[in-house]
Parts: C-alpha cells; structure tokens; sequence
C-alpha cells in the first residue's frame, strides 16, 4: 500500500509518498480501508521532532514513522478479540499513528459506526479537534448547562468545534475569540453569542462588561503566553480554565496562590492522555457523529488534497493558511 513516511525529523519536506507493507491488525485492533484522512497540527509537531524533546513531557515518535490521528474508511479486517459484525462497516476513528496510508490499523474501542451515506470528508475532518473539545469542555471544564465560557482562538479547529459544541452541550453566554474581523465573523456565524480580538489591550474587560461583572464559567485556553495571565482577570468565582495549548508559548509560571482568591481551577490536556480511557475518546465520537446527524455540529473543511500531497498541507498548517480542517484522499488505484 501507498503511505506518507518520514525517516528524519525535519520541514514538510521530509515527507515521503512510499510503498510500506499493509499493517496487521492485533487482537483488539480493526483494519481500515481508509476513504478520508484528516490532518492535524500534532502530526507537524512530531513531524518536526517537538514530541521528542525532553521539555514537552509527552510520548516521542519512533523512526521510521507514518503519522495522522484520524480516518474514516471501512473495516477490512479484524483481530481475534473483536466483533466480526464490524467487518464491512464505515467507522470513524482515532489512532496514536499511522493515519496517513491506504490501510490503517486502529483500536476497535476508539472507532464508532457511521451510517452508509455519511460525508466521509465531513467526519474525517472531526475526531482529533473535535473529541479533544468535547472531553475539555465536558470532562475536564464539567460544563453545565447555563454556564458561560470563553473560548480562546475560536477560529481554529478545536476552537470553532468547541463553539458548537459548548452551545450543544447546553452553555448559557458562549464568547470567542479571533484575530481579525473576518475570523470573528465566522465565528459568531457558527453559533457565539459574541465574538472580539484577543490582541486588544483591554479585552478582559469586554468580557466583563458582557457579564455584567460575573467573568465565564469556563475557559477554553489556547493561545498561552500573555493571555493565559490576563484570562484571570474574566473568569468567575469557581471558575475552570482548561489548557488545551500555547500558540504564543507556555508564558510565566503560575504561583499556586493565584488560584485562591476566586476558588479558581487550571486543568491540562493533552488527548492521548485519554487512550487510557477509551471509553471517554467513545463518548466524545459517538457525540460528533449524533452531532452531525442531528445538524448541532457542522464540519468546516477548508481543503482537500490527494494523500500525496501531505507535505502541501503540512505547509499551510504552518502558515496558517487553513480557515477549517484540511482532508487528504488516498488513491486506491495505486494500491
């Protein structure tokens, strides 16, 4: 089968569209014919070496190594342990690797069934961005109905999932964050109550003012650097702040005292933390996809390449050239 390798770490360049051997499923695995791959930004992080540096506290990448988290495609095969009934069924899954080629191997309690007639590049786009959202939001934030959340970065991929789904999931004010009038347009079109720059001097106090002087509930942080501090200063008594990245950079250490005076809670995340509970990654894409069925969640895709092409959308991840999630299309007839 075709697949895209890298042997070194490096830029987009490293990216190899090889002949690999077809993986083989384990007991508690499913083989999958893949029909959509989607592409996330922690597959140019460990493309680039990030995950193996000391300071990132997270699991390295093996080389020779055939990255992407996501796909959709049919079941082809099955490990000794699992249910047969799978077998020629359209699943969407999450994996740790191994996404992007024409055959993929996955768990079989990470993957859920799609109907027949479901768009395979809509739902290949959902599962990382927006299972991580979902957990974030549900799990680590406890979210609940009529509660207020702030959602930093909400143009991005996590971000514009986690509009949708805060206001799903029943979230009382939901106010995003954006860079540019034209990404806070399209956030407020996907369902924010309101929605202003990140990069304004005084936003803290925009979101006040939008309170009525309470601050949010819940916090949905992933910009980091000086606007992790300054989120302190709009959040509620007892309110929750998730980390779920750091576009700027970690930023300054937090003394444990900056917590005390409004019960505040900082929770991380990182979502292969939750393979260990895969019951929790079943929940979050039985979600998306009853999400979308019912229309409370709509995928954004911005592109779709041929799977060949991997190190183009690796490039415009890089620069930030995507407004939505970017696809890729394996070609079966080079099988």
């Amino acid at each position: 089968m075709k697949a895209i390798r890298y042997e070194r770490f490096g830029g987009p360049e490293v990216l190899e569209y090889v002949e690999v051997p077809d993986p083989i499923p384990g007991a508690i695995e499913v083989l999958i014919e893949t029909a959509a791959i989607g592409v996330n930004f922690p597959d140019v992080r460990g493309r680039s070496g990030v995950y193996n540096r000391a300071d990132t506290r997270v699991g390295g990448v093996d080389l020779p190594h055939v990255g992407g988290l996501q796909v959709v495609g049919h079941v082809v095969g099955v490990g000794k342990n699992c249910d047969h009934a799978l077998l020629g069924r359209k699943v969407m899954a999450l994996m740790l690797h191994g996404a992007y080629a024409q055959r993929a191997v996955a768990r079989a309690d990470m993957v859920v069934v799609l109907a027949d007639d479901a768009d395979d590049i809509a739902m290949a786009s959902l599962p990382c961005q927006g299972v991580t959202a979902f957990l974030a939001l549900q799990v680590c934030a406890n979210l609940r109905a009529g509660e207020s959340v702030l959602i930093q970065g909400a143009a991005g991929g996590v971000g514009s999932l986690a509009v949708q789904i805060a206001k799903a999931l029943g979230a009382g004010m939901v106010i995003g964050t954006a860079s540019t009038e034209a990404r806070r347009s399209f956030v407020r079109g996907l369902g924010a109550d309101h929605a202003i720059p990140y990069d304004a001097p005084d936003w803290p106090k925009v979101v006040e003012n939008l309170t009525e002087g309470r601050g949010v509930d819940v916090i949905l942080e992933t910009i980091g650097g000086d606007v992790f501090e300054q989120n302190f200063a709009c959040l509620a008594m007892l309110g929750r702040q998730v980390v779920v990245g750091s576009t700027r950079g970690p930023g300054e250490p937090i003394a444990p005292r900056r917590l005390m005076a409004k019960a505040h809670s900082i929770v991380g995340f990182y979502l292969p933390t939750f393979y260990q509970r895969p019951d929790l990654i079943q929940r979050g894409l039985h979600f998306l996809a009853s999400g979308v069925a019912q229309g409370t969640i709509k995928a954004n895709v911005a592109k779709v390449l041929p799977l060949a092409r991997a190190s183009e959308a690796h490039q415009m991840l890089e620069r930030r050239e995507a407004n939505g999630a970017i696809v890729l299309i394996p070609d079966a007839s080079s099988r």
